[in-house]
């Protein structure tokens, strides 16, 4: 952090906790680590901060005006053409950048660490998200004299950001950021539709009225018959193993990962502690399997769905309505993957990532679907998928993860709708949607 003057005994603690979240991860940190970084007593410590978490809520609120306040919202009154929205839009995504790159591990701690905090940082985060959604809404909603609207979810604009930021920022590479200012606005503005109607992303029209009929949920392994069974000692070990990956996930759903134990894990399994240490060196080693376990399935059967019908659009509604389905009836594994990976340390953020990154794979052929697409940047892939994982993840942290399947055709446009134009990706939804719905009548 930077300061004007000597900083006070409170700002080199906080000062010490911006750092070391950024380096180890906020959800680890010891009041030891921040006071020896800080060169500062224990005991002025806990004259300064009740606890860590009051340490941390004060270096998110610091973290927050280092970056956010230099986004000014953009002066919409004076918007005449949408030239000049691309102008004022590059601007104020330049703010931002510069303040990410001149404080990086403020923005570490503001983009990807805040969600790995205790119940306080997590609200705190959700009044900031709050304000940054409302001023992300006026960056995308401009006035008819512009003559043009951006028809996308704030949400879905906030994600498709923040994972090309964060990204950038765990490779070291956030110098990169100034380069792709551009192909951010452009990406935006690939929303373009219209002036004067309602959007169409944000409105029941991208809602399927009574979701998708989940499949059945997956039985949870079973427990090994008492005494002598005769089973070999290979099946023994991976029925140990995938009871304790379940549980694991069953225990971080309940208590979530910082309170979760080993001791909670192995009684949810019921197997033996030592069993355990068989298969996992601590807690965490058995939450970094457990989030690895489903990826191949997942992928493969999203693949499977994203192959089976011959047009891109049904493509991927078809591979998002199977990724929806395998979201909600596995919710501990997928919160586990969604929400508490964010407090399992860098290892397990960095995993998220790979896999949000892993399906872009699947918007390859929408570089192809029309002329303009060829001209898109590569960029706008892994800001589609940061938009599309933002919105899955935000219902699963607010425990609605069962809401997801209605959100396929909002979900379905912002993946299409920079590739075919947004009124062309709208007039396709209209009718996935009814064959969706006659589809079930049937």
């Amino acid at each position: 952090m930077h300061h004007s003057t000597p900083p006070t005994q409170r700002e080199r603690l906080i000062d010490a906790t911006i750092e070391l979240a950024a380096r180890e991860g906020l959800a680890g940190l010891s009041i030891a680590q921040i006071t020896g970084q800080a060169g500062v007593s224990s005991a002025t410590f806990y004259e300064l901060f009740s606890d860590k978490e009051d340490c941390a809520l004060a270096a998110f609120r610091t973290s927050t005006r280092c970056v956010l306040e230099r986004m000014r919202p953009i002066e919409a009154d004076s918007l005449e053409s949408f030239e000049q929205w691309r102008e004022q839009a590059t601007a104020a995504l330049g703010r931002m950048i510069d303040a990410v790159c001149s404080d990086t591990a403020a923005a570490w701690l503001l983009f990807v660490e805040s969600l790995a905090g205790g119940p306080r940082v997590r609200e705190e985060r959700r009044a900031v998200t709050s304000v940054f959604q409302e001023r992300a809404e006026r960056f995308l909603f401009s006035p008819a004299p512009v003559g043009v609207t951006l028809d996308l979810p704030a949400i879905a604009m906030i994600g498709g950001i923040r994972t090309i930021v964060s990204r950038h920022l765990r490779a070291s590479a956030e110098d990169q950021l100034p380069d792709l200012l551009e192909d951010l606005v452009g990406w935006l503005g690939s929303y373009a539709v219209p002036a004067g109607r309602l959007p169409w992303s944000t409105g029941p029209r991208a809602r399927l009225r009574s979701g998708l009929a989940a499949a059945p949920a997956p039985s949870p392994p079973r427990r090994l018959p008492r005494g002598r069974h005769g089973l070999p000692p290979s099946v023994v070990a991976r029925s140990h193993r995938t009871r304790i990956i379940h549980a694991t996930a069953e225990v971080t759903l309940a208590k979530g990962y910082t309170e979760a134990t080993i001791a909670d894990i192995v009684a949810a399994a019921g197997v033996a502690r030592q069993v355990f240490y068989e298969h996992f060196t601590d807690k965490q080693n058995a939450f970094l399997e457990a989030q690895q376990y489903p990826t191949q399935h997942i992928f493969e059967c999203c693949a499977a769905a994203y192959f089976a019908p011959a047009g891109w659009p049904e493509r991927v509604w078809s591979g998002l309505k199977a990724l929806l389905d395998l979201v909600v009836v596995n919710p501990a594994l997928s919160h586990l993957r969604l929400v508490e990976c964010y407090a399992a340390g860098p290892a397990a953020i960095r995993r998220a990532e790979d896999v949000t990154r892993s399906f872009t794979i699947f918007f390859e052929e929408g570089f192809a679907v029309r002329p303009e697409a060829t001209q898109l940047p590569r960029t706008v892939s892994q800001a589609i998928a940061g938009a599309v994982f933002e919105v899955i993840q935000r219902y699963a942290a607010a425990g609605e993860i069962e809401l997801l399947p209605a959100l396929l055709p909002q979900l379905a446009y912002i993946v299409i709708a920079p590739f075919t134009g947004a009124e062309q990706a709208i007039e396709l939804l209209d009718e996935l949607i009814l064959a969706e719905r006659d589809g079930r009548e049937d």
